[in-house]
């Protein structure tokens, strides 16, 4: 299995938070996209212009629900956190562990990304932390975080529980 351990320091994270069906994401989010990176220059101490954060709560993915509502936000790292333009809130994101987990490929390979996890968390003896941040990490330099989405290229990382 493609997953390796890794242990980031907090990331301040800026962005706009977007509430909606899974089923309704797949639109929504494409669209906060595009309106934070044509907002990226109004976001003071922007960390990496190329660098992005999907984040999902944790307990979102344990809904059972057929089509349950999620939060997701499109966020960029920054310094410290200043005056923020309308629209834009700050995520606080502290150091922890996560299982970091290589999604590549077509869009057959994001529920496959989730599914390795969940096979390496058991294999493991590990848990996942739904009281913490699912993250995507997109850089830009691999997939663009707009559409079209022909093929994914990003890092999933899952909070891990102590």
């Amino acid at each position: 299995m493609n997953v390796s351990v890794v242990a980031p320091g907090a990331i301040q994270l800026v962005g706009i938070k977007v509430v909606g069906r899974r089923s309704e994401l797949s639109h929504r989010v494409p669209l906060a996209w595009l309106e934070l990176l044509s907002r990226l220059d109004s976001i003071p101490g922007v960390v990496d212009r190329d660098v992005f954060h999907g984040c999902v709560p944790g307990s979102d993915h344990a809904q059972e629900d057929t089509d349950p509502v999620y939060q997701y936000w499109v966020t960029t790292a920054v310094r410290a956190v200043a005056a923020l333009p309308d629209g834009l809130k700050a995520l606080a994101v502290p150091a922890r562990t996560y299982a970091l987990t290589p999604v590549q490929g077509g869009a057959e390979a994001i529920d496959a990304a989730y599914v390795q996890v969940a096979q390496w968390l058991d294999a493991q003896g590990r848990r996942s932390d739904a009281e913490s941040f699912v993250l995507e990490r997109y850089d830009q330099r691999r997939q663009r975080v707009t559409p079209p989405y022909e093929r994914f290229d990003y890092d999933l990382l899952t909070p891990l529980c102590p």
